[in-house]
């Protein structure tokens, strides 16, 4: 082409190519003195050859105006003011071919891609950089300019600002190529898009596959599949040109070709036979030389669809892809090394607590051990205690003080060995017997009548049961204790708080609940409660009360659990397995429960 807005295109004829203003022409020539369709150029007997198709102001050949001539190299063919010269191409040269889509042909171009190293910032572009852009020379006059060409120019650079847009607005692949394969399939005409990146194998796995979007306007980007104009066959939507991408990634090249179907490369492509790809556009997606993947684009309905515009502006688009995927996997890499370093850090605090633990249990074993000899020796003058009950048989009062006395004497011991135990790990060591749990309950209730909260405190017992459970009642009562006194705690300022005991069965368990209306245990500390050496309490605890009473419960083959609400209170539920075979029955509810409005049976602590 030696003028008009196509000027230093070459093209290649074979079959027949048309020329003229209709977009339909194989050969588009935007010129208001071209017809429609004004000529076209075929081979005849090995001869090309020029026919004018009744044109308005001809068709000339050299000087001559000719409806049809045969023609040598050098011959200079006008149509309006496009002027084509005819030349002999030598064989292997990368020339457009223009063909139909009955015969074999060539490669309609093949070109290198060249990567891009670094992000389009339309942002940091200076003024020269958007001219050399465009084409265009700061100091150029624009009516020196052909429009056409700047006029596509300046659509491909506004085209490259919205996708340079699209790449930087998201982080995630299935949010960023859907919008640019909708942008892409608008600005060169395409009916199907698709982007398959390599694999660590190195196989191709498609991304997206990207149907024409029916939104109008331009370059608006779709993340939804619009309809397509021509559609192929819906079981074989996904079906790509493996043999083109092939030739992609080997020769590290961009392809277009004018009827893929019947390009004679791609003869054996099964995917090309059957969608019958009219037109295809395939480039790579390059970052730094490295190779990540390709884009493809076809079209159904048109030989000759794309032209080496599109392709080049494909290609750029490819590159700017390979710099956001390579952009998009530093950043992967960054969060999952940040989300690595934070499962680390975990661990090592994690280890860290279980060091500190062990060395705290280590300081309390080696600290009760000490302290148990002292501890009986102390508690030897409970023993009196006995002695006066015995003395005194008929004084009630005296009889209930010894029993006291006695019980936190052994409570105490209990209290020594259990955190010695705890200590060094060994195997809980109980004496397990079917026990009236109604009877366990009446024991720490009277215990606790001389604890300092619970003394003066509302407690209410509510007995839905009275079940045999298989138990070490002392452990048991350890455990019952330590709940109470926690409920009492946590009423210990409140304006008509209360604690409250509940016993119910169903068909495997006993359940023993209690119940507080305190100020609840906050969300953030409920995760904690369980674990060794936490405490709320400050100095007055030790933070293994509910640790013990824990491991105390699943000793027995039970659970204990609870719920907590910042507006209404804490339950703490003990569920315990029953006797085989000796669950609840009706003459279990005997005098415990008096009360006949329904079993609740209050009780308070003098």
């Amino acid at each position: 082409m030696m003028s008009g807005d196509l000027r230093g295109q070459t093209f290649a004829v074979v079959d027949e190519v048309l020329v003229g203003r209709a977009t339909t022409c194989t050969i588009f020539v935007p010129d208001r003195r071209a017809s429609r369709e004004h000529a076209r150029f075929f081979l005849e007997n090995g001869e090309l050859v020029v026919e004018d198709l009744g044109s308005h102001n001809g068709t000339w050949v050299n000087t001559e105006c000719c409806e049809r001539a045969t023609l040598q190299p050098g011959d200079v063919v006008r149509i309006g003011v496009t002027q084509f010269e005819v030349e002999l191409v030598p064989e292997g040269s990368n020339v457009v071919r223009v063909v139909s889509d009955a015969h074999p042909v060539e490669p309609r171009l093949v070109k290198p891609v060249d990567p891009i190293s670094g992000p389009v910032d339309p942002s940091r572009m200076t003024a020269q950089d958007v001219f050399d852009s465009l084409g265009v020379g700061m100091t150029e006059r624009f009516d020196d300019l052909p429009v056409l060409p700047l006029l596509r120019k300046t659509r491909s650079f506004a085209l490259l600002v919205e996708a340079s847009k699209i790449l930087q607005r998201y982080t995630d692949l299935c949010e960023t190529l859907p919008g640019l394969l909708d942008l892409v399939l608008q600005a060169v005409q395409g009916d199907r898009a698709a982007v398959m990146l390599l694999d660590d194998k190195g196989q191709l796995i498609p991304k997206v596959v990207q149907k024409r979007s029916s939104i109008s306007g331009p370059y608006q980007a779709a993340s939804g599949q619009g309809a397509a104009t021509a559609a192929t066959p819906p079981e074989q939507e996904l079906v790509l040109s493996k043999t083109v991408a092939d030739m992609v990634l080997q020769q590290r090249c961009a392809v277009i070709t004018a009827d893929a179907a019947a390009d004679e490369r791609f003869a054996s492509s099964e995917s090309v036979i059957i969608n019958r790809v009219r037109s295809l556009l395939v480039v790579p997606v390059l970052v730094s030389n490295r190779l990540l993947g390709l884009i493809e684009v076809e079209n159904f309905r048109s030989v000759n669809a794309f032209d080496d515009n599109d392709l080049h502006l494909l290609s750029v688009l490819g590159s700017m892809l390979g710099v956001a995927l390579d952009h998009l996997e530093v950043l992967q890499a960054r969060e999952r090394a940040i989300v690595e370093l934070r499962v680390a850090q975990d661990q090592l605090l994690a280890t860290q607590q279980r060091l500190i633990a062990s060395e705290r249990m280590g300081v309390l074993g080696r600290l009760s051990s000490g302290i148990a000899h002292e501890v009986k020796n102390h508690l030897s003058p409970f023993m009196l205690a006995d002695m006066i009950a015995a003395k005194y048989p008929a004084d009630q009062e005296i009889q209930e003080a010894s029993q006291l006395m006695l019980d936190a004497q052994s409570r105490i011991l209990g209290l020594v060995d259990e955190i010695r135990t705890f200590a060094s790990g060994a195997k809980v060591d109980m004496t397990v017997q079917p026990e009236d749990l109604a009877v366990v309950l009446d024991q720490v209730v009277r215990f606790l009548r001389c604890d300092r909260i619970l003394r003066t405190a509302d407690v209410r017992l509510t007995l839905l049961a009275r079940p045999l459970v298989p138990m070490d009642a002392a452990r048991i009562r350890q455990v019952l204790i330590n709940l109470l006194r926690n409920a009492g705690e946590a009423i210990e300022h409140r304006k008509n708080g209360y604690v409250e005991l509940v016993v119910r069965t169903d068909a495997r368990s006993a359940m023993v609940e209690v119940r507080d209306n305190g100020s609840g245990i906050p969300q953030d500390l409920r995760d904690r409660v369980f674990e060794p050496f936490f405490t709320t309490k400050g100095d007055k605890g030790i933070g293994l009360g509910l640790d013990i009473s824990r491991q105390i419960v699943r000793a027995h083959g039970g659970a204990l659990t609870f719920e907590s609400d910042t507006n209404f209170g804490t339950v703490f539920r003990m569920a315990l397995p029953l006797v085989p075979e000796l669950g609840p029955s009706a003459a279990d509810f005997d005098d415990m429960l008096t009360d006949p409005s329904g079993g609740r049976l209050p009780i308070s602590l003098p």
